[in-house]
């Protein structure tokens, strides 16, 4: 009997994942596990002013919240946004490994990935994983504008709006008028 090659394919999961991080396994490549697979994360120079520009930003609107960088743990993967933010306060709901906490979803309040070159990664897999762990909102921010995903459930976001330049976007967590576009996009 024939064995397809998908059949032999290895999925990892979170904690074989963290394991061979913490092992050094991945030797100084940044990576992240989206649905079972190991992918390297690539920053350019556009996605690396950007993301300060998001972080800076996010921080300015104010609200009684941290901003990190951290990896964000899911039921079966760790994508590494580019940020988010969540309660100042929150206390983990648990750990994945010796470095890093899970969070619930009540806690993550914006989750943020900048898209140049991983626009297609970050508005589908991506997308679907965050949805399917119930974080409420999920920014996209590309050269085009930001594209702002909320109302979760286990298929996908089932509200998407895009904000171009010239337009606020409201932040989840705060009263204040919300970040410009023009802001983030910048370098």
């Amino acid at each position: 009997m024939a064995v397809a090659v998908t059949d032999l394919a290895w999925r990892w999961d979170i904690k074989a994942f963290v394991t061979a991080s913490e092992a050094g396994a991945f030797g100084d490549k940044r990576v992240e596990l989206i649905d079972g697979v190991v992918v390297p994360v690539v920053i350019g120079d556009w996605h690396g002013s950007v993301t300060v520009n998001v972080g800076h930003a996010l921080k300015l609107v104010g609200g009684d919240v941290e901003v990190t960088g951290s990896s964000l743990a899911t039921d079966d993967s760790l994508p590494d946004p580019d940020c988010w933010v969540r309660r100042r306060g929150a206390e983990p709901a648990g750990a994945v490994g010796r470095r890093l906490s899970r969070w619930t979803p009540a806690d993550v309040l914006l989750v943020v990935e900048v898209g140049d070159e991983t626009l297609e990664v970050d508005l589908g897999p991506k997308a679907d994983l965050y949805a399917r762990a119930g974080f409420a909102c999920y920014w996209v921010v590309h050269p085009g504008g930001v594209e702002v995903l909320t109302e979760p459930t286990p298929d996908g976001y089932g509200a998407r709006r895009t904000y171009s330049a010239s337009e606020l976007i409201p932040t989840p967590y705060s009263q204040g008028d919300g970040v410009a576009v023009d802001d983030l996009l910048t370098t």
